[in-house]
């Protein structure tokens, strides 16, 4: 159940998948707390070893974070919501809702308060690495798609309805995959740049 720490101006409550348990996340001080269902757990800031800040600006999908203790254990945020078909938010339930203030308005704290706790953490903006190589690789197959069935028609003099479409999908998908390739991959984070309409205080 969600209570009021959690919806403090540094919590964020999340729920990334129909099938996800709700999540939340909140700071107290230099100590990051979560619940997951019914399972609860805190981390001080100075044993994160890394985060990875990715708002997707330019797309449509989902703003996440990653969060790397110095053990070893991850988590992972996100700016999604699905409703659960419960009394409260049934009525609202098979929408998706993106909470981008509270997820702004804790992780920009949070890369704040953890430059602060632990200056050795490494802190990123954009897409994983295995995901920017993943989304070139797949760019590439398209363009290749696109110009090796278009080259093909025209050697062979023959326009082919259904290869046609299929370059065209293909062709489609550019577009979308274009923002992560131009990122350029994870990059160190300038907390500078971090900006949202109504920024909590450090």
């Amino acid at each position: 159940m969600t209570n009021a720490r959690e919806l403090s101006q540094h919590g964020h409550v999340f729920r990334p998948g129909p099938f996800h348990r709700q999540r939340a996340y909140w700071l107290d001080g230099v100590v990051l707390h979560w619940r997951i269902g019914s399972s609860e757990g805190h981390v001080a800031l100075t044993d994160i070893a890394s985060m990875r800040l990715n708002l997707a600006e330019g797309t449509n999908s989902a703003a996440r974070c990653v969060l790397v203790e110095k053990t070893g254990r991850v988590h992972k945020l996100s700016d999604i919501y699905w409703p659960r078909w419960t009394k409260q938010e049934r009525r609202y339930w098979g929408r998706l809702q993106r909470r981008d203030a509270t997820f702004r308005g804790l992780t920009f704290t949070l890369a704040r308060r953890l430059k602060k706790a632990n200056p050795d953490a490494v802190i990123q903006t954009g897409p994983g690495r295995g995901e920017w190589l993943a989304t070139c690789i797949v760019a590439a197959f398209a363009v290749a798609i696109v110009i090796g069935g278009a080259a093909l028609m025209v050697v062979h003099s023959r326009f082919e309805p259904a290869a046609t479409a299929f370059m065209a999908l293909a062709a489609i998908y550019l577009p979308i995959l274009w923002p992560v390739i131009r990122s350029g991959g994870p990059k160190p984070l300038d907390l500078e740049t971090l900006h949202n309409a109504n920024p909590p205080p450090d």
